[in-house]
C-alpha cells in the first residue's frame, strides 16, 4: 500500500496537499514542499541541486517551510559569492538589517494567499536598503545549531537602490538592463533562437528589441528570422501552436514597426491567415487550433485569444488588413470573461464574479484593447479598467497560472497604459526584482504558488531574465507594447 501522504500528493497536486495540511491536517507530516526537489541541468543552478529560492545578489538559495513560515532556511551557497564562508546550509534566516522577519509566508493560491509580506519581502527589501543607503552591509539575524548570531555580508555597492520613479531615470535599471541584454545576446544559439519555448523565445527577442541600442538589432533580425521560418498558413495540428503563432506574430510586428523591413510582412500574412483559421466559433482560440480531429483540449481561453488580438491589432499597425467581423469577436469573447473590477478570467465566463486572481490575462486585455487601431476610445477604456485592477492588486505579480513568467510580463507592460498604476504595481514589487536579481547580473525563475516546472528545468534564468528585463525595459517605450507611439502618431 502506498503512504498516504503520496497518495495525497498524487490526487491533489502541490498546492492542494499544502492547502489541506494548512486546514488542519497537521503541518509538521511536510517537512518541505516538493518543488524544492525539482532539478535542472542547466549550470550553474544545476549544482544547487533543486528548485530553491534565490536571495538575491547573495548568492544564497533557501526555502521557507510549512511548518516555519517566518523564516528562511539556507539550502545551498554559490563559490566565490558575498554568502560565501558567511552562511551555511541548514543556517536559519530569522531577519536582516536589525528586523525579524514578523509575517509568516503564505502557502496556497488565491484571494486568500496572493502577496508575500514575509520573509520574501521584508529581505527583498533590505536587498535594496544594504545596497542604497548601508554600503552594502546586509546584516542578518541567523540560527545556526541552535546558537543565534549575527551574520554580516558585504555585498557589491555597483548597482545601488532603485530610484523611485524605477524603471524610469534610474542608474540602476540601466545597469541590471546592460547585464540582461549582453546576457541574452550570448545565450542566443547560432539558429537564432533560446530553446524550445515560444514564450522565452519570443520575451528574448522582444527585451533586446525594446532597448536604446541599436548593437542588439542584428541578434533580434537572427530571432525574427527562425520565426519566419517556424510558421507559415498551413494548420497540421502539431503541439500547442497557438501559443507559438500568437507571440511569434506579436514579435515579428513590433520587429517591422521598429525597422521597416519589408522582408516580415508577408511572413506575418501568413500568420494572419494561420491565427483566423485558428480561430474558434465562439471569436477566441486555445491551446490548440480550431477544428482539430479528436477535440481542442481546454477550448478556447482568454490569455491565447488577447494574445491573438495583440498580434492581430499590431498586424493593422503595420499595415495589414484583418477582418473586422473577426477581430471584433475576439474583444465579445474576452467580455463574458471580463468583470467590473476589470478583471479576466480564464476562459468566456466568471464576469459575475468580483474577485480576482493572477493578473496575467487581464495585463494581456489591456494590451490588446490599448493596441487595437479601431474604436480607439472604447477600446481604451477597457485597457484603462484592467490596468487599473492590476495597480489596485498588485500582490499577484509575480503569481500566474500556468507560466508566471509570461503573466509577468503581460501584467507588467499591461500596467504601463496607466502610468499611475504601473507605479502601483512596481512600488509594491520593488522586492521582487532585489530578490530575483543573481549576482551574475541576470534574473532567476522563483518558486511560486502556482509553477510551471518547465521554464526552470529548461533554464532557470533564460526566460526570467527575458521578462524582466523586458518589464524594466519598457521604460524605454521602443515597442507598441511599451507605449511606443502607433504610426498613425495616435
Amino acid at each position: 500500500m502506498k503512504p498516504l501522504l503520496l497518495l495525497v500528493v498524487q490526487r491533489l497536486g502541490t498546492t492542494g496537499v499544502i492547502a489541506l495540511l494548512l486546514l488542519g491536517t497537521g503541518a509538521s507530516a511536510l517537512r518541505k514542499q516538493p518543488t524544492w526537489e525539482r532539478q535542472t541541468k542547466v549550470a550553474p543552478d544545476a549544482q544547487a541541486g533543486g528548485w530553491f529560492i534565490n536571495l538575491g545578489i547573495t548568492g544564497a538559495r533557501a526555502k521557507i517551510l510549512v511548518e516555519r513560515p517566518r523564516e528562511f532556511e539556507i539550502a545551498y551557497v554559490f563559490a566565490d559569492t558575498p554568502a560565501d564562508g558567511r552562511l551555511k546550509v541548514g543556517d536559519r534566516l530569522l531577519g536582516a538589517n536589525g528586523q525579524r522577519f514578523t509575517a509568516e509566508h503564505k502557502f496556497g493560491y488565491g484571494m486568500d494567499f496572493f502577496g508575500y509580506e514575509g520573509p520574501m519581502m521584508d529581505l527583498g527589501n533590505a536587498l535594496e536598503t544594504s545596497q542604497g543607503e548601508r554600503d552594502g552591509k546586509l546584516v542578518l539575524d541567523v540560527l545556526r545549531d541552535g546558537r543565534p548570531l549575527e551574520v554580516v555580508l558585504d555585498l557589491p555597492t555597483d548597482y545601488g537602490a532603485f530610484s523611485e520613479t524605477f524603471p524610469d531615470d534610474c542608474p540602476k535599471t540601466d545597469r541590471i538592463l546592460g547585464e540582461c541584454l549582453a546576457y541574452l545576446r550570448e545565450a542566443q544559439r547560432d539558429d537564432g533562437l533560446w530553446g524550445g519555448r515560444p514564450d522565452a523565445n519570443a520575451f528574448a527577442a522582444l527585451a533586446l528589441l525594446g532597448s536604446d541600442e541599436a548593437r542588439h538589432l542584428p541578434a533580434v533580425e537572427r530571432a525574427c528570422r527562425s520565426f519566419a521560418r517556424q510558421t507559415d498558413d498551413r494548420i497540421d495540428y502539431r503541439g500547442l501552436d497557438c501559443w507559438k503563432y500568437t507571440l511569434y506574430g506579436i514579435a515579428l510586428a513590433e520587429y517591422h514597426l521598429a525597422t521597416g523591413d519589408e522582408w516580415v510582412l508577408p511572413e506575418l500574412d501568413e500568420i494572419k491567415h494561420w491565427l483566423l483559421k485558428a480561430q474558434m466559433a465562439n471569436g477566441g482560440w486555445g491551446h490548440r487550433p480550431a477544428h482539430r480531429p479528436g477535440g481542442n483540449g481546454y477550448g478556447a481561453i482568454n490569455i491565447l485569444t488577447m494574445q491573438a488580438r495583440m498580434a492581430l491589432a499590431l498586424m493593422m499597425r503595420c499595415g495589414l488588413e484583418v477582418d473586422r467581423e473577426r477581430f471584433d469577436a475576439t474583444r465579445e469573447f474576452v467580455a463574458k470573461g471580463t468583470n467590473s473590477i476589470g478583471y479576466v478570467w480564464y476562459k468566456d465566463g466568471g464576469a459575475n464574479k468580483a474577485g480576482y486572481a493572477d493578473m496575467g490575462r487581464t495585463g494581456a486585455s489591456a494590451l490588446a484593447h490599448h493596441l487595437s487601431p479601431i474604436d480607439r476610445e472604447a477600446h481604451l477604456e477597457v485597457a484603462r479598467l484592467n490596468a487599473s485592477c492590476i495597480g489596485s492588486h498588485p500582490v499577484t505579480f509575480p503569481d500566474t497560472h500556468g507560466s508566471p513568467l509570461l503573466g509577468l510580463a503581460w501584467t507588467g507592460l499591461g500596467a504601463r497604459v496607466d502610468p499611475e498604476m504601473f507605479r502601483r504595481l512596481m512600488d509594491h514589487n520593488r522586492w521582487h526584482f532585489a530578490l530575483a536579481h543573481c549576482p551574475e547580473g541576470n534574473f532567476y525563475y522563483q518558486p511560486n504558488r502556482d509553477n510551471n516546472p518547465q521554464d526552470y528545468s529548461a533554464g532557470p534564468r533564460l526566460n526570467a531574465t527575458a521578462v524582466n528585463a523586458l518589464v524594466l525595459g519598457s521604460k524605454s517605450r521602443k515597442l507598441q507594447i511599451s507605449g511606443a507611439p502607433a504610426p498613425d502618431g495616435k
